[in-house]
C-alpha cells in the first residue's frame, strides 16, 4: 500500500511511545518488549506453515547465507527486473592509504563512503535466490521442496514505512522445483494454509491477482505476461479504513528459474517451480491493526505445546496486571 491506514498506524505510534519500536534509519526498525514477543510468535506459526507445505514432498529447512554473489543474481535475470531495489554488500578498500585515510579523518564516515570496494555481493532482496543457486546444474529425481528465511532488502526511498514497507525485512519461503503437476499441488496448498493461518489469528483476508513492480523500461513484457498468465497471487490483510498489505504471496515461475540456472527433471527438461512467500513484519502489522496494540487484548497465536504471545507478555513483568485495576 502507498500508506498506512489508521489502524495500523495507531498501533505503530503506539509501539513507538512505549518504546517497543525504533527506526534508526529510514526502512530500518527494531522491536522489544511485548512487540517482539508477539513477532516472534508469529514468525514461529509462519515457520511451522512453511514446513509443512515442504514435508509433504519431503523437504526440509535450510540456513542460508547472508549474502549473495552478484553473478547468481545475473543468472536469476534480477538486473533487468527490479535494479531500483537492490542493495550491495561492499568493504573498505583493502588499499593501506585509503584505510590510514579513514582512520585519520575528522569525518571518518564520509571518508569510509569514498573508500569502498567494488561490490561482489548483494544483501539478497528475496530468500528464494539461495535455493536455485544452490540446485544450479542439478537433476532431480523428484520434486524438491525446501524452506528458508533470511532478511531480506529492497531500497524503496521514500516508501519505506515502519513494518509495512522495510528496506529490511524479514522473509519466510516455501520454495518448489518439479514438475508441472506437483508444483501446482504445492502452490494450491500454501494458498489453502495462508488463508487458514489468517483465520486462526483473526485477521480477514483475501487472496487477489497481482504483479511485481517489475522495472518498466526493461521488463515490461514479464509484467504483462505475469498478468495474462496469472502467476502471482498475493495474501491482502486488512490495516483499516480500507487499505490492505500483501502479507504472503503465492509465485508460480512456470520453468524461468529451472532454465536459468540449469535445474532439470529426470527427462532433461527444465524443472518448474513456485514459491511461497511470507512477510513476517507485515503479519505482525496486520495481527497489530485487527487487535490494537495492547497485549491484554490478543488472541493467542502458538498453538498448544507453546505459549501464546500473550501469556508470553503478561508473564514478563507485573505492569500488565496493574493496568487492570
Amino acid at each position: 500500500m502507498s500508506r498506512s491506514a489508521d489502524g495500523a498506524a495507531r498501533a505503530v505510534a503506539a509501539l513507538r511511545a512505549r518504546g517497543e519500536l525504533w527506526e534508526p534509519a529510514p526502512g530500518l526498525v527494531g522491536l522489544r518488549g511485548d512487540a517482539l514477543a508477539l513477532r516472534n510468535a508469529i514468525e514461529r506459526e509462519l515457520a511451522a506453515l512453511a514446513a509443512a507445505c515442504v514435508h509433504e514432498l519431503g523437504g526440509d529447512e535450510w540456513l542460508v547465507p547472508p549474502a549473495l554473489p552478484l553473478a547468481t543474481l545475473e543468472r536469476a535475470g534480477y538486473f533487468a527486473s527490479f535494479p531500483h531495489w537492490l542493495t550491495l554488500a561492499s568493504h573498505l578498500s583493502d588499499d593501506p592509504a585509503a584505510l590510514e585515510r579513514v582512520a585519520s579523518s575528522a569525518r571518518p564516515a564520509d571518508a569510509a563512503r569514498s573508500a569502498l570496494a567494488p561490490a561482489g555481493a548483494a544483501l539478497p532482496p528475496a530468500a528464494c535466490y539461495h535455493v536455485y543457486a544452490a540446485l544450479a546444474d542439478a537433476t532431480l529425481d523428484g520434486p524438491r521442496a525446501v524452506t528458508v528465511q533470511c532478511t531480506c532488502w529492497r531500497h524503496e526511498g521514500e516508501r519505506h514505512r515502519a513494518l509495512e514497507r522495510g528496506w529490511a525485512f524479514t522473509m519466510r519461503e516455501a520454495v518448489c522445483l518439479g514438475d508441472d503437476d506437483a508444483v501446482g499441488r504445492f502452490a494450491e496448498r500454501g494458498t489453502e494454509r495462508a488463508l487458514a493461518l489468517a483465520g486462526t489469528l483473526g485477521i480477514g483476508a483475501r487472496f487477489a491477482l497481482a504483479v511485481d513492480p517489475f522495472f518498466a523500461p526493461t521488463a515490461r513484457g514479464r509484467a504483462l505476461l505475469q498478468r495474462v498468465k496469472a502467476l502471482k497471487h498475493e495474501l491482502l490483510l486488512p490495516l483499516g479504513d480500507d487499505a490492505e498489505v500483501a502479507a504472503a504471496s503465492v509465485n508460480v515461475h512456470e520453468r524461468f528459474f529451472g532454465e536459468s540456472f540449469g535445474i532439470l527433471l529426470e527427462d532433461g527438461t527444465p524443472a518448474s517451480g513456485a514459491c511461497v512467500a511470507f512477510g513476517v513484519e507485515r503479519w505482525l502489522l496486520a495481527f497489530l491493526a485487527a487487535h490494537g496494540p495492547d497485549a491484554r487484548d490478543w488472541p493467542s497465536v502458538e498453538g498448544g505445546s507453546r505459549p501464546s504471545a500473550k501469556a508470553v507478555a503478561e508473564s514478563r513483568e507485573p505492569r500488565a496486571a496493574s493496568r487492570r485495576s
